[in-house]
């Protein structure tokens, strides 16, 4: 069967050629991936948790590597202390149906039919002070604790003075890093002019993470994570172009086929995309 049976035009995305595009991306644009404080910013080549490759063009231009996010605040101090953080998206990698990566099992072990999977590579770090600082920056006045019945009268604690916030000393961030999976499948999305090819999200999973509620609340945040922040990165704008024919016979537009049985199709390792010409 002709590629082009059931619609005008075809194009395919490979994964080599996508995993090509995502590793120049990470190294072109690393402040879409790596995040953390201005403390982290000042010397993320010694103070990221894991290493990066950034283009050389990044440095010369004075370009961010780090995006800077508020310090992580600790609850009850009022707002008062805090820590630094970072996290970063290290490496991802894209797999079109059918399987060339392993998945785990509670993702069915490999690819169904117009599936993607998707492996990404996360690090993150906390910048957990050392003893001194606990006794150099003591815990604000704190009402404390009456037993009922008791004679001991409540003591008055004066409220509490008006303070700067402070991000508590650390020497290096204490670092974990985590490899997650997800799978998914594709779908054209936006009205016609405007459409682009989004990944959609089926299922995530992360690796060996231990007792079950920290996995499940880690899963929970790094869904909002995949569907926030990489897929949105990920959408791929069809060949939608509109322009004028001579002597005023008027246009044409490129948009998504509807014969085909699926459109965007996932398989042969590729991402394949039908479009039709209308004229109008």
């Amino acid at each position: 069967m002709a590629l082009t049976n059931f619609s005008d035009f075809y194009g395919s995305f490979h994964e080599n050629g996508v995993n090509r595009v995502l590793e120049h991306v990470l190294a072109k644009r690393p402040s879409l991936f790596n995040y953390g404080t201005q403390w982290v910013a000042d010397d993320w080549m010694k103070r990221l948790c894991c290493r990066i490759e950034v283009a050389p063009e990044v440095i010369g231009r004075s370009n961010p590597v780090v995006t800077i996010e508020q310090p992580l605040p600790i609850p009850g101090t009022g707002g008062i202390y805090s820590l630094n953080w970072a996290a970063q998206l290290a490496e991802v990698k894209i797999d079109f149906h059918p399987s060339s990566m392993d998945l785990p099992r509670e993702l069915g072990g490999k690819l169904g039919k117009q599936q993607f999977a998707l492996m990404a590579r996360v690090c993150g770090g906390i910048g957990c002070p050392p003893d001194w600082v606990y006794e150099e920056f003591p815990p604000a006045p704190q009402e404390p604790i009456v037993v009922p019945g008791s004679d001991n009268p409540a003591t008055h604690v004066p409220d509490r003075e008006k303070r700067d916030p402070i991000t508590l000393p650390t020497e290096r961030l204490t670092c974990f890093e985590l490899r997650l999976y997800a799978t998914g499948h594709a779908e054209v999305t936006g009205p016609e002019g405007f459409q682009v090819v989004e990944l959609k999200l089926d299922g995530l999973e992360i690796v060996d993470v231990e007792p079950e509620g920290l996995e499940n609340g880690l899963e929970c945040y790094i869904e909002a994570l995949v569907r926030y922040v990489i897929l949105p990165r990920l959408r791929i704008a069809l060949p939608v172009f509109v322009f004028d024919l001579p002597l005023n016979l008027g246009s044409v537009t490129v948009k998504a086929a509807t014969a085909p049985p699926n459109n965007p199709a996932i398989e042969d390792d590729q991402l394949k995309v039908f479009v039709d010409m209308e004229v109008a």
